[in-house]
């Protein structure tokens, strides 16, 4: 049985849509994760340190990029996207990729989450524990 995934925009675009994990529609989502990747992998390159605010930039950008090329938008309803909800679109993107294959869309929170356990990880070293040991 075919998974499906709808993104209500009849307030913006005048109507929802609903795709399938059909094989078009796994390779677009497998190479709009590629590029979120490549974005955010340029960004570590070019900066030492990188903020948040700037990571935030690169995947909002991009999910909206994505979904655009997802739904096959032209250009002028790609533009209004950006008049939607972000979470509407992030969610209805991260739940495309997530259902059709298994993968998991970056987010800023999850960036987050992972270097608080990270930290706490360094915290709760034991510090008899020594690498030179």
């Amino acid at each position: 049985m075919a998974k499906t995934v709808t993104l209500k925009a009849t307030n913006v675009l005048g109507k929802d849509f609903t795709i399938m994990d059909s094989m078009g529609n796994i390779k677009k989502i497998n190479e709009g994760i590629k590029q979120i990747y490549k974005r955010i992998d340029a960004l570590d390159q070019k900066k030492e340190t990188v903020l948040f605010a700037e990571y935030n930039e690169v995947i909002t950008d991009e999910v909206v990029k994505q979904v655009a090329k997802l739904l096959n938008l032209s250009k002028d309803d790609a533009k209004k996207l950006e008049d939607m909800s972000y979470n509407d679109l992030f969610t209805f993107y991260s739940t495309a990729v997530s259902e059709f294959t298994g993968m998991t869309t970056p987010s800023v929170r999850q960036m987050q989450k992972n270097q608080e356990k990270a930290m706490q990880a360094l915290n709760n070293e034991d510090p008899k524990q020594s690498s030179e040991n």
